[in-house]
This record gives C-alpha cells, structure tokens and sequence, in this order.
C-alpha cells in the first residue's frame, strides 16, 4: 500500500551545500518549522567527546538516554545548555560524520526527527531525510556545489565567528566528509529517486531559496488535487 505523502520539504545534501541557511530561510518563507538535524548530530557527537567516550557502539549506546536534545529559536540545547557556537566548528563536523555512522545514534535520533516531524508543516535538513527519516515526504530537494565553493563559503562563515582555518585544509575535510557519508552502510549520503537536484555552485542563496520554495509549493499543491 503506497503511503500518503506529508506537507514536509526534505533538503539533503553534503557538508557546506547551504542546507541550513536555505532550509531556515525557506522554512519561514513557508511557514513552518525549521529541524537543523546536523545540529543533533553535532550535538552527539559534542556529548560523546566531552565524555571522553571511544566513537564506538557499545560505548556511545550507554550515553544516548542520558541525552535531552532541544531545538529552539534557532539555537540547539543540550542536557538544557546552549551548545550553538560550540558544535560549529570544522573539528565537530568530522565528529559528527564518524558518531552518524553508528547505528545506535541514528536510531536515537530517528525517533526524536519523526516525532517532530509528526505534524508536518516541518522543513527538515540533512543527509537522509528525504531517503530514511521521511520518505513520505511531499518535497525532496537534494542540495550541492562543488568541493571548492562549499569550503569557500564555511571559511566565510568560521571568520565572521572569529575561526581561524585554512582553505586548502577545508576541502580536504570536505572531501573526506563526503566519501565518509557517501559510503557509511547505514544510510549513505544519495538524492531520494524523487528528489529535485539543486547544484548551488553558481547561484546566490536568494536565488536557491526560491527555487525551493516555488518547487515545494506545487508539490504541496498537488496533495489537494
């Protein structure tokens, strides 16, 4: 039986695509609720190395219950502390990509996605949104640009935060990430088969977000037809 679509736009994509500051500025341009889900990972992947635990499942698996992770006014919180400036750093990008391959963290953090997700209305961003967590989803959009831009525009961002880094040394990260993801044997990073290909290598982000919108709208409308 061929499930019902839901009023939720999926973005995925690769590290540095521009998911997050597409997906919040096309969830307000919508309407509706803005799920950072690299935030979560992040914020995992946070817990785990401040509690000096191996990146390994038997280890992780026992600290995930003692976890509360919160999204709110475009901040994440973490056991109620405000973790939004710390997980934003190239350090806790790789983290974050090795604690998302352990089946344990992606279950954990399945289940706290799709409750959010419940209502729709919800536009939710990462690697498998559109493919494992929401299925169902109405719009896929799978966002992406080339290595060499998507480390251009995270140098941009970790300055404008007062990060030193280096440029040569986030695309090899980039690139690192992405073979990563791509392979991992628990929902590797790939478009959904009815997803929209969005490269934003050579466009603004005023000009993806409404490409997105306009795309999402006439998926949504076709809900009522």
């Amino acid at each position: 039986m061929k499930k019902e679509k839901k009023i939720i736009l999926a973005i995925d994509g690769p590290a540095g695509a521009g998911k997050s500051s597409a997906g919040k500025l096309a969830a307000k341009r919508l309407g509706f609720t803005y799920l950072d889900t690299g935030a979560m990972y992040r914020a995992v992947a946070l817990a785990v190395k401040e509690s000096g635990v191996e990146i390994d499942e038997e280890y992780v698996s026992k600290i995930l219950p003692h976890l509360d992770i919160e999204l709110k006014d475009d901040k994440i919180f973490l056991n109620g502390v405000d973790i939004s400036s710390k997980i934003r750093t190239p350090e806790m990008d790789l983290l974050a990509s090795s604690v998302s391959r352990l089946k344990c963290v992606r279950e954990f953090l399945g289940r706290l996605q799709r409750s959010i997700g419940e209502k729709g209305k919800v536009v939710a961003e990462g690697r498998d949104m559109g493919t494992v967590i929401f299925p169902d989803a109405a719009a896929k959009v799978f966002l992406t640009a080339t290595p060499e831009v998507r480390a251009y525009r995270r140098l941009k961002q970790l300055k404008e935060k007062g990060v030193v880094a280096d440029y040569d040394e986030l695309v090899k990260q980039i690139k690192e990430r992405d073979i990563a993801d791509s392979t991992r044997d628990i929902a590797p990073l790939k478009p959904a088969s009815d997803a929209m290909v969005l490269d934003s290598t050579d466009k603004d982000l005023n000009t993806v977000v409404n490409i997105i919108v306009d795309f999402s709208k006439k998926q949504f409308e076709k809900l009522e037809h």
